[in-house]
């Protein structure tokens, strides 16, 4: 059986920094979930998270701070990203990708569960050698009760 091709869109690939896009993707799901509020904005120095007010980490700080719900400091969440593609231009210093998202949420005395399930289409941007996130889509697909996982 051969290999199912996903075909390059944009560019020529480039394996490393599909490796680095991946990483980042990787740490903000870990820090959202350890509610590191200073590590998830950082990957927005350079791009735009959708809800905050302006571009950069300090909007997207302020949001997390204002928005994001804590039990004894944490959210109580899991961010999963699945079927994760990044479609890399490296002369361009661009990148796009595509995941499904899925956010666990377990409160005390309760099992964990689906609070949601969306589609995330986004982009990254090369700056001074390193790879930043740019923008964010999230199309929601399956939402569930997400009131004690954020404000408003």
């Amino acid at each position: 059986m051969s290999p199912i091709e996903i075909p390059q869109t944009h560019g020529r690939p480039s394996y490393d920094s599909e490796k680095e896009i991946w990483r980042t993707l990787c740490a903000y799901c870990e820090a959202i979930d350890d509610a590191d509020f200073d590590r998830v904005a950082g990957l927005w120095k350079h791009g735009r998270w959708p809800f905050a007010d302006g571009p950069g980490s300090e909007p997207m700080r302020r949001w997390l701070e204002d928005r994001v719900i804590l039990y004894d400091g944490k959210p109580r969440t899991k961010h999963q990203m699945t079927n994760v593609v990044i479609d890399v231009d490296d002369e361009a210093g661009t990148a796009y990708f595509t995941s499904y998202s899925s956010i666990w949420q377990a409160l005390p005395g309760s099992s964990p569960q689906l609070i949601i399930y969306t589609r995330l289409n986004g982009t990254f941007e090369r700056v001074d050698g390193r790879w930043w996130w740019k923008t964010l889509e999230l199309i929601p697909d399956l939402v569930g009760d997400t009131s004690r996982h954020v404000r408003g």
